[in-house]
């Protein structure tokens, strides 16, 4: 009988080992370790596949769009860049440029001080005035 519980107890004992030895842990949990997010993060930045999966997860993620485009907006590199592209990809898309403009007048509607603003900019352009006053209807009421 005390070999019986013996074997018993040893048995139980190699299973539980086994099983603890064969579980992962979670992706949470290996996270939590500094060392190992560090490496994740080297990993996806520098493997242009990780990358790219990354980057579609985070662009299906509301939360995670609106984080991005703020730092993009914080950093004034990014910023100017974001902005060049955009005015770059506007040249040959000219429905991009024409929500860009239908987005920028809704603006300058609903805020009178950004409409200000943007008619200061305005006069600093004096080219971009005189092809706009020949647009009936445009800016004609500037003069």
């Amino acid at each position: 009988m005390k070999k019986h519980t013996t074997l018993s107890i040893l048995f139980a004992a190699t299973v539980t080992f086994l099983t603890s030895c064969n579980s992962s842990p979670s992706a949470d949990q290996y996270l939590q370790n500094e060392h190992h997010r560090k490496g994740v993060v080297q990993a996806m930045v520098h493997h242009q596949p990780y990358m790219s999966e990354m980057m579609q997860e985070m662009m299906n993620n509301d939360s995670c769009k609106q984080m991005m485009m703020a730092n993009i907006m914080d950093d004034p590199s990014m910023r100017g860049m974001t902005l060049d592209n955009m005015m770059n990809r506007s040249k040959t898309d000219t429905s991009m440029f024409k929500t860009m403009m239908g987005k920028t007048m809704k603006m300058c509607n609903d805020d009178t001080s950004k409409c200000a603003m943007m008619m200061g900019s305005m006069h600093t352009h004096p080219n971009v005035m005189k092809s706009m006053q020949g647009i009936p209807g445009r800016m004609d009421d500037l003069k």
